[in-house]
């Protein structure tokens, strides 16, 4: 057994009732539930379709004809006659945000922000409620119809002398107040980490990319607790199981967040099979860096069937959306790689994370971040092979042929949320052109590389599935993935389209591929966990169009009912 891996079952094993990778464990029976008269996704190569499934002490007893699993029956098996109605292996987002998501609304509901008018309506809302500053998150400018962001004279408009700061994370606009608060003024120095974006006169227009020390006093004017922050991802767990998710993977958690997730593991109060992504901060010298990666414990694989320590995570550049992704050719400003001056310093981080057992990702949303993040990877393989290990890339949004080709031989995964493409892809296409369009989210050539590719949402704000940025429904990534019909009705590239089958795959075994789980959920196998939902519809059979339209009737996690619809 490798070193990395026996580093991680040391770990895991002083603390933790299962084995890293966990390993499935078929039940002797006799059946808890008998399921059938059903059509029954199974997502195993041997039984593809099937009719009916037994469940026993949490994991499947058989799948196949009632006749065949009938024989596991017993005088106090449960029968459910599913009505001919679709069953599919429990969902897997491999990318979510339930925390900053439940948290963005614990002051009201943030309505979905399609214009100018709807900003002016929801700040002035929120100042007749509230006092103190309003920072709006997760604001985009191809998502409004003015494709831009309003200036600080254009909140000024509104917003008096209260601090306004709309803010997506990679970029954020201050109105006036808001920069006085902050204390940027047009003597401020230009950052070396971004963008204060300026004027004629030289004066700030309000618009920062990256550069986030300079907005850091805004953002510590709203605080959460520890307490906080467990009630809301109780909140958003709830929310993921009425989409149909059993398992999520949190893409990127701070050791406030890593230790809400704990609090509720120790109450068995998670709802929702979760792997959990250490963020760390590489805004720093190296040798810091280096220090906080040895001082962090436990590893990759640490937990149980429900909380698992997973990947270690830096950030390479900033938002595709705002000019700050690192592209091979320069589109806008403040493109440079962040925290990395010199790309060997990512190559030892990578290297001492894969030594001290950890999985590998980072944060890609250009094509030349990307292409610098497999350098490392490639860099650290040739002293300590990585094959096996799952390092991942995401979103990568841009791929190359070239980075296709080296993720496969490298055994990367491609973690990827066809949302980006749907909402933002009419935008960029006027920015970027049909050369490099045709690299947004390739899935068809990803795939035929031999590249696994797990699909999820990046969703950040909202409990609503399908109105939140970005929709954590399943069915409305897979439909993307197999129409590529973006949000104003245009396709480009129909040629990387999917199958309907390789869409669910994306949510399902895929998924747990990325974090080392497929032996034991992805899939309805003898001894696999009894995760799976029942739809109101054949996703494999229905129109395209009405895909995106199927509803999840009830949801099952370990052999017991945690979601059912009215």
């Amino acid at each position: 057994m490798p070193a990395w891996r026996t580093l991680g079952l040391l770990i895991a094993a002083a603390a933790a009732a299962e084995e890293w990778p966990p390993q499935r464990s078929v039940p002797e029976g006799p059946a808890d539930f008998l399921y059938y008269n059903g059509k029954i996704v199974t997502m195993w190569d041997e039984r593809p379709v099937v009719e009916s499934m037994t469940v026993a002490s949490g994991r499947i007893l058989d799948v196949g004809t009632t006749q065949l699993v009938g024989r596991k029956a017993g005088p106090r098996t449960v029968q459910v006659n599913l009505r001919g109605r679709t069953v599919v292996p429990g969902l897997i987002d491999s990318h979510v945000h339930p925390i900053s998501a439940a948290l963005a609304e614990s002051d009201g509901e943030i309505p979905v922000l399609r214009s100018f008018d709807d900003i002016r309506a929801h700040v002035e809302r929120t100042l007749s409620e509230s006092t103190g500053p309003v920072l709006v998150p997760k604001v985009y400018p191809t998502r409004l119809s003015e494709r831009r962001y309003p200036d600080r004279r254009e909140l000024d408009g509104y917003s008096g002398d209260r601090p306004v700061m709309l803010d997506n994370g990679y970029a954020a606009v201050l109105n006036s107040a808001a920069l006085r608060a902050a204390g940027i003024s047009a003597s401020t120095p230009d950052p070396v980490n971004g963008n204060l974006v300026r004027d004629s006169m030289g004066r700030p227009t309000g618009l920062i990319v990256g550069a986030r020390q300079l907005v850091a006093p805004l953002l510590a004017s709203r605080t959460y607790s520890h307490e906080d922050r467990a009630r809301a991802l109780e909140v958003m767990q709830r929310a993921y199981l009425r989409a149909g998710l059993t398992s999520v993977i949190d893409g990127s958690q701070t050791a406030e967040g890593v230790r809400a997730y704990q609090e509720l593991w120790k109450e068995r109060a998670l709802s929702v099979r979760t792997y959990v992504t250490r963020r760390l901060d590489t805004d720093r010298p190296i040798d810091e860096v280096l220090a906080d990666i040895r001082g962090l414990s436990p590893v990759t694989g640490f937990g149980d069937a429900m909380f698992r320590i997973g990947s270690l995570r830096v950030a390479l550049d900033g938002g595709t959306l705002l000019g700050s992704s690192y592209m091979p050719e320069p589109y806008g400003e403040s493109t440079e790689v962040d925290g990395f001056d010199d790309p060997g310093d990512l190559a030892e981080i990578v290297g001492l994370a894969a030594r001290l057992g950890w999985q590998m990702t980072a944060h890609t949303t250009g094509g030349g971040s990307t292409d610098i993040l497999l350098d490392a990877y490639e860099r650290v393989d040739r002293d300590l092979p990585i094959a096996g290990r799952r390092f991942t890339i995401t979103p990568a949004n841009f791929l190359s042929e070239e980075a296709i080709r080296r993720a496969a031989r490298l055994g990367v995964v491609a973690g990827m949320q066809p949302a980006w493409y749907h909402y933002d892809g009419p935008a960029l296409a006027g920015v970027l052109g049909p050369e490099r369009m045709a690299r947004l989210q390739p899935y068809r050539s990803i795939i035929d590389a031999g590249v696994v590719v797990a699909g999820g949402s990046d969703h950040m704000i909202k409990s609503d599935a399908r109105q939140a940025i970005n929709p954590y429904d399943p069915f409305f990534g897979m439909w993307i993935a197999v129409t590529r019909i973006a949000a104003d009705g245009s396709v480009r590239n129909p040629e990387q389209r999917v199958t309907r089958e390789e869409a669910l795959r994306m949510w399902t075994l895929n998924a747990a591929y990325l974090s080392f789980e497929e032996d034991v959920k992805g899939s309805l196998e003898p001894g696999k966990y009894a995760d799976f939902a029942v739809l109101d519809r054949d996703i494999l059979e229905c129109s395209e169009e009405s895909l995106r339209g199927t509803q999840v009737l009830e949801t099952v996690l370990g052999g017991r009912t945690v979601n059912r619809r009215p």
